[in-house]
């Protein structure tokens, strides 16, 4: 994904302000092949959401010269600006979602190549329309493939060993960034968590100032007490974080889980 996102930047300076990065656009569309090759031979077909649409906008602006291009983008106005806007807006929802598209691809390897060809064309339209039967993997990985695709936009839900158009909105998730990694909550234990990282934050802060204090000093007995119990409190919040985390700390081990 980040090869094809630098391939079509370079394919858009190139052809709109003239830059001088062939030699940078040839490296990338070599990595790219050479990724793609290894996917290939694995028996892996990667398709993205929305890739129909992605490809029909890239059609559109080749129908406009790169004249008409810079001029639309200098104006922010006209169909190029619009085009590139909604295809800038599905690009960047595919990179953010990109390790969501990376667990549907694992599951979708392991189901009959007729079953695989459905979900893929599902995913490239960015829409399911009627139920699709999966029969090669069971319920509970059904219900996760369901909420991987709704998490890339894919309005869609589990029913029985079925994929599902949503007929009601479903339980809405919501991506936080906790320890510099992005977790998926549902919203009901957002407040709760935001809450725990606040606590956490401001014993972590407690706790090393009373560490750096017993770096000069011996503590007395009292003290002793009360930097223990500082720690007890901060692994009783982290204990807490684990348990509103536990479906994304699951997740995390998918590729291990799905084998």
């Amino acid at each position: 994904m980040e090869l094809n996102k630098k391939k079509a930047e370079f394919e858009f300076k190139k052809a709109v302000f003239g830059s001088e990065s062939e030699k940078e656009l040839a490296a990338v569309v070599a990595g790219a092949a050479e990724l793609a090759g290894k996917t290939r031979a694995a028996g892996i077909e990667i398709v993205y959401p929305n890739q129909a649409k992605l490809d029909e906008l890239a059609k559109v602006l080749e129908g406009f010269s790169p004249a008409e291009i810079k001029e639309s983008i200098k104006a922010r106005s006209g169909r190029p600006y619009e085009v590139l806007q909604e295809r800038g807006t599905m690009v960047k929802s595919n990179q953010e979602n990109r390790f969501e598209i990376a667990k549907v691809w694992l599951l979708a390897v392991r189901m009959k190549p007729e079953e695989r060809k459905l979900l893929l064309g599902i995913m490239a339209s960015g829409d399911i329309t009627s139920a699709m039967q999966m029969e090669s993997i069971d319920e509970a990985a059904v219900k996760k493939l369901a909420r991987f695709m709704q998490r890339c936009g894919i309005e869609c839900t589990a029913s029985g060993k079925s994929l599902t158009p949503a007929n009601e909105a479903p339980e809405k998730e919501v991506r936080m960034e906790i320890s510099n990694r992005n977790v998926w909550v549902s919203e009901t234990v957002v407040p709760q968590l935001k809450d725990n990282l606040m606590k956490i934050q401001s014993l972590n802060s407690r706790i090393q100032l009373k560490n750096a204090e017993r770096q000069i000093k011996s503590f007395n007995e009292e003290e002793e007490q009360d930097f223990a119990s500082l720690q007890r409190q901060y692994l009783d919040l982290l204990k807490e974080q684990d348990k509103l985390l536990r479906e994304s700390k699951d997740e995390e081990n998918i590729a291990v889980t799905l084998q």
